[in-house]
């Protein structure tokens, strides 16, 4: 199902859908998938936001294209090093090309292939250590999605993250001070002229495109107008956060109940005789453990697009003037 008025772009929702249909076993390694056309008419949406989802999944390895044959799910292979070589474009044959082509001139300049790797390590080691003095304040509207984001950048870079909250910068609580403190600073792209504001003129701002759990976005879509559904949360920014997806999406007839914090009883309280359960990704656990069998218990979250974490571990990697001082 792609919703047109999420707030996410097109070709996410269609990249995810794709995903999830590999993931159910509706297309299998080896299988062909639809061609373009056939998936644009299918969902109601541009050729050229198809092709957008699929020229993805191509560079990451997902599918593989066939000249002549279509475009197939790709047989899935836990060794990195074969993962997607054999792949046009893809991601693991662009590094070796680099690596190629960068061995070629430190060898013009003499010195040996086994001079360039020892250099390469050395050098790596190098921007791993810096990388990881850098000072990275992560800004969201809720502290829930600041933690799920923390947790995907640090699969991409490790570098010293700080959690802030936007509220927490609009109070003062956090200042701005803390901010032209850090070497950089993450936010959505919703939010990144609010957060502009306090840190001021600054390359230091990256701003990620990021996509809601379109699966739980669906469900709770799917809810009767009327349906009071708990939402199970550390902070009430979470709720209103939600309340203004599904206002963006036009589920104006369903009401929210805020339940705060993380006291067992007091979620099995929250929570008894609703048939549908909202919940934080990180509470999801607690809900569980209080809920019964019968109730619906929908995880929601926020994650960064790829395109993005690797445009934010590229900036920590890279050795800016500013990063030297």
């Amino acid at each position: 199902m792609i919703i047109q008025k999420v707030g996410v772009p097109i070709y996410l929702q269609v990249k995810a859908y794709i995903l999830d249909t590999i993931k159910k076993g509706v297309y299998k390694s080896g299988d062909k998938l639809p061609t373009e056309r056939q998936l644009s008419e299918k969902l109601g949406i541009s050729r050229n936001t198809v092709s957008a989802a699929y020229k993805e999944l191509l560079l990451e390895g997902v599918l593989e294209a066939s000249q002549g044959r279509g475009t197939f799910v790709r047989e899935q292979t836990s060794d990195v090093t074969t993962a997607g070589a054999d792949i046009a474009g893809s991601r693991l044959e662009r590094a070796l090309k680099i690596i190629d082509a960068a061995m070629v001139q430190v060898v013009e300049l003499g010195f040996t292939v086994d001079q360039f790797a020892n250099i390469t390590a050395i050098r790596a080691k190098e921007r791993e250590l810096e990388t990881r003095q850098r000072r990275v304040a992560v800004v969201e509207c809720t502290l829930e999605y600041v933690e799920r984001f923390i947790e995907q950048l640090g699969q991409v870079a490790n570098a010293r993250f700080e959690p802030v909250a936007l509220a927490e910068l609009q109070a003062g609580t956090v200042k701005a001070e803390f901010l032209q403190a850090c070497d950089f600073v993450v936010t959505t792209m919703e939010h990144q002229a609010e957060v502009a504001e306090f840190l001021g003129v600054s390359d230091k701002l990256l701003a990620v495109a990021t996509t809601p759990n379109l699966e739980a976005v669906i469900k709770v879509a799917r809810l009767p107008v009327g349906s009071e559904v708990p939402v199970v949360a550390k902070t009430k920014d979470f709720v209103n956060a939600l309340e203004r997806l599904l206002a963006k999406i036009g589920c104006n007839g369903i009401s929210l109940v805020p339940c705060i914090g993380e006291d067992r009883e007091h979620v099995r309280q929250c929570v008894a005789n609703h048939a549908v359960v909202i919940t934080a990704e990180s509470l999801q656990n607690v809900v569980r453990q209080v809920a019964n069998e019968t109730q619906d218990i929908i995880a929601f979250y926020y994650e960064i697009d790829k395109g993005s974490l690797q445009q934010v571990a590229s900036r920590l990697v890279a050795k800016t003037d500013k990063a030297k001082e």
